[in-house]
C-alpha cells in the first residue's frame, strides 16, 4: 500500500508539472526577453515554485544561520539529490540568480527557454572546452550583480548514501571573481521526492528542511587555496546533513 500511494503521488506530481508547463509557456515565451527578462523570469519562477510546492503538499522550513545580504551576490553551493532542490531554491534565495544546470535540460520543453534566453547556464559535461565556456558565462553574470547556483557534486545516483566529492568549478569561479561561497544544506528533500526516472523510491508531501549557512569569504584567497575552500564547503554542508533534526 505504501508503494502504491507513493507511486500515485508521483504520478500526481508529474501531472501538475505538465499542467504548469502548459500554463506558464506563454508568459515565459513572451516575457522572458529584453531588458526586463531577469526580473520577469524571477517573478515567474517564484510563482511557479510557490504554486507547485503548495499543490505537492511540501512546506518549507528554512534556517538562516546569518542574515543574507541581498545587496551582495554569492556563489551558492548546495547538496543535490532531488529535483525539489531546484524548485525550492526560488523560495529560499530572495535575489536574482542563474542556475548552472546540466545541458540535458535543453531537451526539456518550456524549462529550456530560460537557458536559451540567458537566464540560466547549461553545463556540458562531455567537453572540457565547453565546460570552461560555461564558467566564462557565469563570470559575466556575476559582473552583472547576479548570484550563481551550482550543485558541486555534479549529479547523483539513487543508490548513493553519501555526498559525492565536490568538483572544482564553483570554487575556481569564486576565487577568480572574488564572489563569496554560500553553502546550503537540503536535509531531507530526497525523502520527499526522488529522481523522476526512479519509480521505486518515496514520493510524499511533508516538510522540506533547509539550512542556509554563513557565507565563506574568498577575498584573500588565490588558486592555491582552491582545494581548502572546496573541502571547507563540503564539510559545512555534510556536517549539517548528518546532524539530527
Amino acid at each position: 500500500m505504501k508503494k502504491f500511494l507513493s507511486f500515485s503521488f508521483f504520478l500526481y506530481i508529474g501531472f501538475i508539472y505538465v499542467i504548469f508547463c502548459i500554463v506558464f509557456w506563454a508568459p515565459i515565451f513572451l516575457l522572458v526577453r529584453g531588458k526586463n527578462k531577469y526580473k520577469n523570469a524571477k517573478a515567474i519562477k517564484f510563482l511557479w515554485s510557490k504554486c507547485m510546492s503548495f499543490l505537492a503538499g511540501v512546506k518549507l522550513e528554512t534556517v538562516f544561520l546569518s542574515k543574507l545580504d541581498l545587496q551582495k551576490n554569492y556563489i551558492i553551493c548546495a547538496n543535490h539529490k532531488s529535483y525539489l532542490d531546484i524548485l525550492l531554491m526560488y523560495l529560499i534565495i530572495d535575489q536574482d540568480f542563474a542556475f548552472l544546470g546540466k545541458s540535458e535540460i535543453l531537451k526539456w520543453p518550456v524549462i529550456n527557454i530560460f537557458f536559451k534566453r540567458g537566464i540560466d547556464i547549461p553545463v556540458y559535461r562531455d567537453s572540457k572546452t565547453r565546460a570552461a565556456e560555461c564558467l566564462i558565462l557565469a563570470k559575466m553574470e556575476i559582473k552583472k550583480g547576479r548570484s550563481i547556483i551550482i550543485f558541486p557534486e555534479g549529479g547523483w545516483e539513487n543508490s548513493e548514501t553519501e555526498m559525492r566529492r565536490f568538483k572544482n568549478g564553483a570554487f575556481q569561479l569564486a576565487i577568480d571573481t572574488n564572489c563569496p561561497i554560500l553553502p546550503v544544506t537540503f536535509k531531507n528533500n530526497y525523502d520527499l521526492f526522488k529522481d523522476h526516472k526512479d519509480f521505486s523510491g518515496n514520493t510524499k508531501p511533508g516538510i522540506a528542511k533547509v539550512v542556509v549557512h554563513e557565507y565563506l569569504p574568498v577575498d584573500k584567497l588565490n588558486r592555491r587555496d582552491l582545494v581548502n575552500l572546496r573541502e571547507q564547503t563540503f564539510q559545512v554542508i555534510n556536517k549539517e546533513l548528518k546532524s539530527e533534526s
